[in-house]
């Protein structure tokens, strides 16, 4: 379970990733950190970086 601060933090980041709007490399690095202790996070990370980027990981 996360935070509501951290939920807050987490969808401002995915909504500017899909909108193609600037995200820090620090802002990266925390998304990565916690999708591979949340599952729900890595949902959310997995449908706002697209289908592309998923193949492109499994390649």
């Amino acid at each position: 379970m996360i935070s509501t601060t951290t939920r807050i933090r987490v969808k401002n980041i995915l909504n500017r990733i899909e909108n193609n709007q600037v995200v820090t490399l620090k802002e990266r690095i925390f998304l990565n950190k916690l999708s591979s202790v949340s599952s729900l996070v890595s949902e959310w990370l997995s449908s706002a970086l697209g289908p592309e980027a998923h193949s492109i990981d499994n390649e």
